[in-house]
C-alpha cells in the first residue's frame, strides 16, 4: 500500500467526499495530503467554497432530472475513468 496519495488521487477524494462520506485509509490519507500540499489545500478549500455557493442554487437531488439511461452512461464513464492507471 502506498502510504501518500498523489495530488490527483487527492483531488479526487476531496470531489467524492463531497457525495459520499470516504472511510478508512482513504479519508486519513487524503486529510494528511491536503494538510501538507498547500495547492491541495486550496483546491480543496475551492470545492467547498463552490459547493456552499451553488448549493442554494441547485435541487436536493441533481440526477431527478436526469434519465435512468443518462445516470448509467455517465457512471460508465465515470468507472472507466476510475480505473485508469494514475
Amino acid at each position: 500500500m502506498n502510504l501518500m496519495l498523489g495530488c490527483r488521487d487527492v483531488a479526487r477524494n476531496v470531489s467524492r467526499a463531497r457525495d459520499q462520506e470516504l472511510r478508512g485509509w482513504a479519508r486519513m490519507a487524503t486529510r494528511l495530503h491536503v494538510l501538507l500540499c498547500p495547492p491541495c489545500r486550496a483546491y480543496a478549500r475551492d470545492i467547498a467554497t463552490l459547493h456552499a455557493r451553488i448549493g442554494a442554487t441547485t435541487p436536493d437531488d441533481p440526477e431527478q432530472h436526469l434519465s435512468a439511461e443518462a445516470r448509467r452512461r455517465m457512471r460508465e464513464v465515470l468507472d472507466r475513468r476510475d480505473r485508469r492507471p494514475s
